[in-house]
């Protein structure tokens, strides 16, 4: 009868060593699995460094054809500040000639230092009459 004892012991040794392989099976599939993930982790990180190079690379472009167009842009705004100052003068000086005309032709002449010569004497004969005068000072008028 001492067998029977030996033979349970047996059994369940047995039953425990069956258990354990079964367990042993079942961590085994499971640290498989994280093997599988951890290397696709690993692929992504690999992927997600070449992307952040990529987009260091591009804001270093980005950057450097930001400085490009801001020299672009500087020159031209001096060419463009520099042709309004000329146009600037331009305009005023031929205000100053429309008024000089103006006055010519009205005889309405302010004393200044230097007079205008208009190439009339007061001997000579008006050389445009009065319609024509006050035809040119609309049309001066109307260019303002």
């Amino acid at each position: 009868m001492e067998i029977v004892p030996s033979m349970i012991v047996d059994a369940v040794l047995a039953a425990l060593l069956i258990a354990a392989i079964v367990v042993s099976l079942i961590v085994y599939r499971r640290l498989a699995t994280i093997r599988e993930g951890q290397e696709e982790l690993r692929q992504l990180v690999d992927s997600l460094n070449v992307a952040v190079v990529d987009a260091q690379r591009s804001v270093g472009n980005i950057r450097q054809a930001a400085l490009d167009a801001e020299e672009k842009l500087d020159s031209r705004i001096k060419k463009a500040n520099s042709i309004a100052d000329e146009l600037g003068m331009i305009t005023e000086a031929g205000n100053n000639l429309a008024d000089r005309i103006e006055r010519g032709l009205t005889g309405a002449r302010q004393p200044s230092s230097s007079p205008v010569d208009l190439g009339v004497t007061e001997t000579e004969e008006p050389r445009a009459t009065k319609k024509q005068q006050q035809e040119i000072l609309a049309a001066l008028r109307e260019a303002r």
